[in-house]
C-alpha cells in the first residue's frame, strides 16, 4: 500500500507538471514587431536555371543557363504596424558580412541598396511589393526566398507546440504557361534547441539581437510539393487564352526547408532550403500550329541568417 501511494503521489506530480513544459514549447501567436526595429538577415543563394528551346518550324537559339547566385545584406526595417499587419522596407546589397566581423570598417558598405517595399498581414499575406523590378534575377530569387520564410511563422497554427504536424496546400501565384498549379506543403515542430548564433551584444533589447545564443529557436521540418491539376494535354492559363495560344505538359517540384524560429519573438532566425523544380510545356496557336517546346530546369540552396552583431543602419 505505502508503494502504491507514493507511486500515485509521483504520477499527479508529473500530470501537473507537464502542461507547463509543454507550454514552454510553444510558439508566441504574434510576432514582436514595433515601429522603428530593425533586423539585418544575410542570404545566400547557389543554383541554376536551364532551358532548351525545340520547334519543328524554326531552329530557335536556347537561352544560356543562368546562374542564381547571390550572396546579399538584406536590411529590414518595420515602418508601421497595425491591427491589418506591418509595412517593411528592405534594402537589399550585394555584401556578403561575415557574423564575427559585421561591425567591420564602413569600406565594405559603400555598395548601392536597392530598395523594396511590402505590407504583410497578420496570416502571413505580402502585398503592395514596390521596386523588386530593380533587382537582378538572381536577386529577386534572394529576396522572395526570405521573404517566404520570413512569413511562415505568421501562417502556422496558433499556439504552435513541440512535435505538431500540420498540412497546407496553396495555389502558386506566379505567372506559369501551366494552369491550376499549386504546393501541398507537410511541417513538422521536430525540436527545440539554441538558435546556434553568437552574439556578444545578445540581450541589448533590440529585435535583432533578441535571437542570439540564449534565445531557443523551434525546429520546423517542411515538405512541399508542386502538384498539377491541369490536364497535361491542355494546361493553357487564361491570360494564355486570350491570347489565342494553347499549352500542353507538366511541372513538378521538390522543396525541402528547414525552419528555426525564435521561441521568444516568434522571428525567423534562420533557415535552409533545397529546391527542385522542372517544366515541359509546349505552347502552340490556337490551331495547334506554330508549336515550341520548352524545358526548363531548376535547382537552388537557399539560405537565411538573421545577423545580431549587425549594426543597426548598414547602408
Amino acid at each position: 500500500m505505502t508503494k502504491f501511494c507514493s507511486l500515485r503521489r509521483v504520477t499527479i506530480v508529473s500530470s501537473l507538471l507537464l502542461p507547463f513544459c509543454a507550454q514552454g514549447q510553444r510558439l508566441p501567436t504574434t510576432t514582436a514587431l514595433r515601429n522603428g526595429d530593425t533586423l539585418v538577415y544575410q542570404l545566400e543563394i547557389s543554383g541554376s536555371r536551364s532551358t532548351k528551346v525545340e520547334s519543328q518550324v524554326t531552329t530557335p537559339q536556347s537561352p544560356p543557363a543562368e546562374d542564381l547566385t547571390a550572396h546579399c545584406l538584406l536590411q529590414v526595417s518595420v515602418v508601421e504596424t497595425g491591427a491589418s499587419g506591418f509595412r517593411l522596407k528592405t534594402y537589399l546589397s550585394d555584401r556578403n558580412v561575415p557574423l564575427r566581423s559585421a561591425q567591420s570598417s564602413n569600406s565594405q558598405m559603400a555598395s548601392p541598396d536597392k530598395l523594396v517595399e511590402v505590407f504583410v498581414a497578420l496570416d502571413g499575406t505580402a502585398s503592395q511589393i514596390k521596386g523588386i523590378a530593380d533587382l537582378t534575377a538572381a536577386q529577386q530569387t534572394a529576396w522572395n526566398a526570405w521573404l517566404s520564410r520570413f512569413t511562415s511563422p505568421l501562417t502556422f497554427p496558433k499556439g504552435v507546440r513541440r512535435g505538431q504536424r500540420w498540412k497546407v496546400s496553396a495555389n502558386e501565384t506566379s505567372p506559369s504557361p501551366i494552369a491550376e498549379l499549386s504546393w501541398a506543403r507537410r511541417y513538422e515542430y521536430v525540436q527545440q534547441e539554441s538558435c546556434g548564433l553568437a552574439s556578444e551584444g545578445a540581450g541589448k533589447g533590440k529585435v535583432g539581437q533578441s535571437a542570439g545564443a540564449a534565445d531557443s529557436c523551434a525546429v520546423i521540418f517542411v515538405h512541399a510539393q508542386l502538384r498539377q491539376k491541369s490536364s497535361p494535354k491542355n494546361a493553357t492559363p487564361e491570360d494564355y487564352k486570350r491570347r489565342g495560344l494553347v499549352t500542353s505538359g507538366t511541372a513538378t517540384g521538390t522543396n525541402e526547408t528547414i525552419l528555426y524560429v525564435s521561441t521568444k519573438t516568434g522571428l525567423l532566425v534562420r533557415s535552409r532550403e533545397d529546391v527542385q523544380q522542372s517544366m515541359d510545356v509546349t505552347v502552340s496557336l490556337a490551331d495547334d500550329s506554330n508549336k515550341v517546346r520548352y524545358l526548363i530546369n531548376a535547382k537552388s540552396r537557399q539560405q537565411v541568417q538573421l545577423l545580431p552583431d549587425a549594426p543597426q543602419d548598414v547602408r
